[in-house]
């Protein structure tokens, strides 16, 4: 009798790691981001004014790991150093030195209009709920937050929603 509840208890936690694991694998995949919609005050979904013409990728690993990046319209246009150039203080002292303020501002602006983060993640058991826990950020205010989105799916598209917010964004998954 002892070994008939230890095989069932096994056997139901067994089942609940793997559905934990196929929750995570779920989102596993590269998509390209479609559109940001934003609810107007009529209740319809209106495509965000910042996300039009732009760019963007989404990466969940299906092990726990995902990454972010968000860009507008003209950003990858923008003239800048090369990427040895970049990495290198003394090139970009000599580029920064060299630039007029007006370009200097026009460099911020730029450079802080590319949205990205890293992040572990977690699906809530209970709700089609992904929580990010992230790591890194383009932008230092939200290293170590958490996010919490709800998703669902239209066929290849993954749709994440910004919970008690007015935000969704649509992601089509590459092949």
């Amino acid at each position: 009798m002892k070994f008939i509840k230890l095989l069932i208890i096994s056997v139901l936690l067994w089942a609940c790691s793997n559905l934990k694991t196929s929750r995570i694998e779920q989102l596993a995949g590269l998509y390209k981001l479609y559109i940001i919609e934003n609810i107007d005050s009529t209740g319809q979904w209106q495509q965000q004014d910042w996300g039009k013409g732009g760019d963007g990728y989404i990466v969940y690993d299906g092990k726990g790991h995902m990454a972010v990046q968000i860009i507008p319209k003209g950003y990858k246009d923008f003239q800048w150093l090369d990427e040895e150039s970049s990495i290198n203080k003394d090139m970009v002292k000599q580029k920064t030195d060299s630039m007029t303020t007006d370009e200097l501002k026009e460099a911020v602006k730029e450079f802080s209009s590319s949205y990205v983060y890293v992040a572990n993640y977690t699906i809530e058991d209970t709700a089609d709920i992904v929580v990010h826990q992230r790591i890194t950020s383009s932008l230092p205010v939200v290293w170590g937050t958490t996010v919490r989105r709800a998703f669902k799916f239209s066929g290849d598209t993954l749709i994440l929603r910004v919970i008690n917010g007015n935000r969704r964004l649509k992601w089509i998954k590459q092949k």
